[in-house]
């Protein structure tokens, strides 16, 4: 009974984890489109897309793959900052680099998708992935929900708090009646 406990434990991590990345991934898709909604890159996106359709699949891949080929010796290099004693800006630059590594890579699988998955075994690959997405967030359903339920509770406390102290306006209000009053006193005598 333990052993299928800890494994269901463990399952629910994963799935909270995989979620969290797979969260992460749509928000760098709509900051790369947002992105492309400022910049006029749609002109660009048009070409961008129509070479993907005329190149073939295999070098359709290999330009999925273009931004590891361009983040991965930059993090070695951040990597060796970090050895020699530049532990701060190594950091900072191996941190931002995985962002944009992670960023573009979604931003570029979002403009080769339709192409990348016409290879058998990427599909697969992706039909798993998206199978488990499906999996784990059947899996955390009811933790979200417990969750959502819990700060609803928290906030109608939080409304019902605040209802009964004064809120900011009538402080002020206050604070400005009591300057009034301070101010129309008479000023005390000194004697002398």
């Amino acid at each position: 009974m333990k052993h299928h406990k800890t494994r269901r434990t463990a399952l629910l991590a994963l799935a909270m984890a995989f979620l969290a990345v797979a969260w992460v991934w749509d928000g760098f898709i709509a900051i790369g489109r947002f992105l492309a909604g400022l910049i006029p890159w749609t002109r660009f996106k048009q070409v961008f897309v129509d070479l993907v359709d005329w190149l073939p699949t295999p070098i359709v891949l290999l330009v999925f793959l273009l931004p590891l080929a361009i983040v991965e010796p930059l993090l070695a290099l951040a990597t060796v900052a970090i050895a020699m004693g530049y532990v701060v800006s190594g950091c900072i630059a191996w941190i931002l680099l995985k962002v944009f590594g992670f960023g573009l890579i979604a931003v570029v699988f979002d403009l080769t998708k339709h192409k990348i998955l016409k290879v058998k075994w990427f599909s697969w690959c992706y039909e798993k992935v998206m199978a488990f997405n499906y999996y784990a967030h059947r899996i955390v359903a009811p933790y979200t929900h417990a969750a959502a339920a819990l700060v609803r509770r928290w906030r109608t406390r939080a409304a019902a708090t605040a209802g009964k102290l004064p809120g900011a306006a009538q402080l002020a209000a206050r604070f400005a009646a009591r300057k009034r009053a301070a101010n129309e006193r008479s000023p005390m005598s000194f004697r002398g």
